[in-house]
């Protein structure tokens, strides 16, 4: 697999669009499908701008198709940020459980209270057409 053919497996991992990629990298358009077609390879300014532009890529990986796609230091904190993200939505499941409830009876609560508001509405209402 050659260079090109590794960032396009990047690309797609980041669910970005080749053209999207170029502009934001500084690249003619076509450029990546052209090297991706004729199996080309990429030089040291183009892999500069793609370094610069996704510092999570693993270079060594991009040239060799060694290691891991994303660099360890990236690979760490995305563990990190999915751990904070799971122990948060298990106390918003939490919390949810517990408030559903008291929010259904609160509704209740409210519910029976416009119930008397309107009976009393009415009997006032009585009250002033007999009173006319």
């Amino acid at each position: 697999m050659t260079a090109p053919e590794r960032f396009y497996q990047f690309i797609e991992y980041k669910r970005l669009r080749p053209r999207k990629v170029e502009i934001e990298c500084g690249l003619s358009n076509g450029y990546l499908g052209k090297q991706r077609k004729n199996k080309g390879s990429f030089g040291g300014a183009i892999l500069f701008k793609i370094e610069k532009r996704f510092p999570e890529l693993n270079i060594t990986w991009l040239l060799s198709g060694e290691g891991e796609m994303l660099n360890a230091t990236y690979r760490e904190v995305k563990m990190e940020i999915m751990n904070t993200v799971e122990e948060e939505s298990a106390s918003y499941g939490l919390v949810m459980r517990e408030l559903v409830p008291l929010l259904k009876q609160q509704i209740s609560q409210l519910e029976a209270a416009l119930l008397d508001k309107q009976k009393l509405i009415e009997i006032l209402e009585h009250q002033i057409k007999q009173g006319e």
